[in-house]
């Protein structure tokens, strides 16, 4: 057997007692309401008004993802882009509150163009809705959930914030797979 260096040792350790913390088993998992809520009560100064989408941005979307888009507005007249991607999957997703939504890595335009490479044509769709050129940031949640003995569903949500024209879209793509 390998002798494991004495720092992997301490790590493999901590890691086991960190995890098996006897108070965290019998907690109570926080319901989807309460999640909700503590998210409500964070967003307290961003609120979104939804806008009609172009029929090119519809048409770039296709069958593939559901798009909505939305004005930003706030009552003192600031926001974070957290605060918006937030506020986003609360009124733009197809459920916020059901669906085990768990929250991605931050991307730039490039990265999400690359991501959305199924939908080459969307985000320059979009871009040109928005016609100011300005670069761009998108959240990203996911879900992934048992729905039958042998299939899952699952479901992306990306949420581009184009924070000079205070517009963020709301771009939703679903499917299942094999569990």
């Amino acid at each position: 057997m390998k002798p494991l260096p004495l720092l992997s040792l301490c790590l493999l350790v901590t890691l086991g007692v960190g995890c098996s913390n006897p108070s965290q088993e019998n907690a109570p998992a926080p319901t989807a309401k309460t999640q909700l809520k503590k998210r409500s009560q964070a967003l307290t100064n961003v609120s979104l008004v939804e806008v009609a989408v172009s029929p090119a941005v519809q048409a770039a979307a296709g069958g593939n993802a559901t798009v909505r888009a939305f004005e930003i507005s706030s009552a003192d007249g600031s926001f974070t882009r957290d605060d918006v991607v937030a506020a986003a999957l609360e009124q733009g997703a197809s459920d916020p509150v059901n669906l085990p939504w768990h929250a991605g890595v931050t991307r730039d335009r490039l990265e999400t163009l690359s991501t959305l490479r199924y939908l080459n044509n969307l985000m320059p769709a979009i871009e040109a809705e928005v016609g100011t050129g300005e670069e761009f940031q998108s959240g990203y949640y996911h879900w992934f959930q048992q729905r039958a003995e042998d299939s899952c569903g699952l479901g992306d949500l990306y949420i581009p914030v184009f924070e000079q024209s205070r517009k963020v879209y709301v771009i939703e793509a679903t499917g299942s797979t094999e569990c």
